[in-house]
């Protein structure tokens, strides 16, 4: 059978596309549903916005490197899927970063980076057999990866800016343990320099379960290189700060039957604060949620 030639670029692209968003759409969404349902739903046109985009860099691929240039051939297709796997993996961010209607767990996101994976591996191996690029010379292994990676950077640098943060904001909230809380040493830091009270106002992550701000007060006391904060009318939380102006205070509260394990991080800056606190709350030895609050604080007067 004589095999058809696609002299045009761009419809060996186009071609590249449609095929990543019929195919790669399909069996991403199908690993995904196992997972959660309903999210999948409505992911559906962020991935196929996405798997669209993945297929144009797809086809651009392979038509500079050549590969394949015979849609029959038996030989594994292992350029094209494992091309395809990578950008698959690239592909997650934009997806999983635009999460609203559920709350997403590690099952979830191990799910979710299998489904983007896998749904690359079919969308790369399906073009490989159906995108047809001009006859010439192969480029060697090492063009061809090379040609890759000058492909992925933008792709790589577009996720790093956009996606990630928004994809480590709805990440799971590590839990605190009682170790991690307690016992916390004290810094290296001279003087009182930062004794005072800053009012703070931070916002939730969304990997927190919960959406919103959360503001209040803290009452510092430093000594040397230990602290002593008051949170609102709780017991004080204890830890340390350095020269540098980095701090890390907590404790472990219990009221009843219910616990909560409280950690601060962040820096000091003069008059300023910007600092991470996570929340894990225990009912009983039953592990309910852990919350993030990132923001900012600033020095007020004490006589307020």
């Amino acid at each position: 059978m004589k095999q058809r030639l696609f002299a045009s670029p761009v419809r060996s692209i186009a071609t590249a596309a449609a095929v990543w968003v019929i195919v790669g759409v399909p069996v991403t969404a199908v690993i995904a549903a196992f997972r959660v349902f309903v999210w999948v739903i409505f992911s559906v046109p962020d991935m196929a916005a996405t798997a669209f985009v993945l297929g144009v860099v797809h086809g651009l691929w392979l038509y500079l490197v050549g590969r394949p240039s015979d849609p029959e051939s038996k030989k594994p297709q292992w350029f094209g899927s494992v091309s395809g796997a990578i950008l698959g993996l690239l592909g997650f961010p934009a997806v999983f970063s635009r999460i609203n209607s559920v709350v997403a767990d590690w099952p979830l996101v191990v799910v979710s980076l299998l489904a983007a994976v896998c749904g690359g591996l079919a969308a790369g191996f399906a073009s490989t057999r159906i995108v047809i690029v001009q006859e010439r010379p192969r480029s060697p292994l090492g063009s061809s990866i090379a040609i890759g990676c000058l492909a992925l950077i933008p792709l790589a640098a577009l996720d790093y800016k956009f996606y990630w943060p928004r994809t480590a904001d709805r990440l799971p909230v590590p839990r605190l343990s009682h170790q991690a809380v307690t016992n916390l040493t004290a810094g290296d830091a001279r003087g009182s320099t930062w004794a005072g009270c800053y009012q703070y106002l931070g916002q939730l992550s969304r990997g927190s379960g919960a959406l919103g701000r959360e503001g209040g007060l803290l009452e510092v006391e430093q000594t040397e290189g230990s602290l002593r904060v008051r949170v609102g009318s709780a017991d004080p939380l204890l830890g340390g700060v350095d020269g540098t102006g980095h701090f890390r205070f907590g404790g472990e509260r219990r009221t009843g039957p219910d616990t909560l394990r409280v950690l601060w991080e962040g820096t000091l800056n003069g008059s300023s604060i910007n600092f991470s606190q996570r929340i894990t709350a225990l009912h009983g030895t039953n592990f309910g949620n852990t919350t993030r609050l990132t923001g900012t604080a600033q020095r007020i007067p004490c006589n307020h």
